[in-house]
């Protein structure tokens, strides 16, 4: 399939996604050190963008994770053992959320809803 008529299909799924050719070209450069100063300078930026975007000066963490490692993340930096919490869940993400709080030793009450359904108070 050309790029032509790949920019010409409007997929509604997560993927296969066109890629606009500004990415590609910039996806070919060369890769920078995660650890050097010009990944830093990135990093420093878009963290201040956050910021703006969420209007708030309290500190902005960019996660290097999948969704999973973000609840990991949460879990462990947040709650200690022994600690109530309540889990609702609409799906896959909030039960694992739940399983990850369980296993570090939270006492967790779950909210289920089916899929599809918005949780309320």
């Amino acid at each position: 399939m050309t790029q032509q008529k790949q920019k010409q299909i409007n997929l509604r799924i997560p993927g296969p996604t066109p890629v606009p050719p500004d990415i590609l070209e910039a996806v070919g450069h060369p890769m920078i050190n995660h650890r050097g100063g010009e990944f830093s300078a990135i990093v420093s930026r878009i963290t201040a963008h956050l910021k703006a975007f969420f209007l708030t000066q309290q500190e902005v963490m960019v996660l290097t994770c999948s969704g999973t490692g973000g609840l990991e993340a949460v879990v462990v930096n947040v709650l200690s053992p022994g600690d109530k919490v309540l889990a609702v869940s609409i799906g896959s993400f909030g039960n694992r959320f739940a399983t990850i709080a369980e296993i570090y030793g939270a006492e967790v009450t779950m909210l289920a809803y089916d899929w599809g359904q918005a949780a309320s108070a």
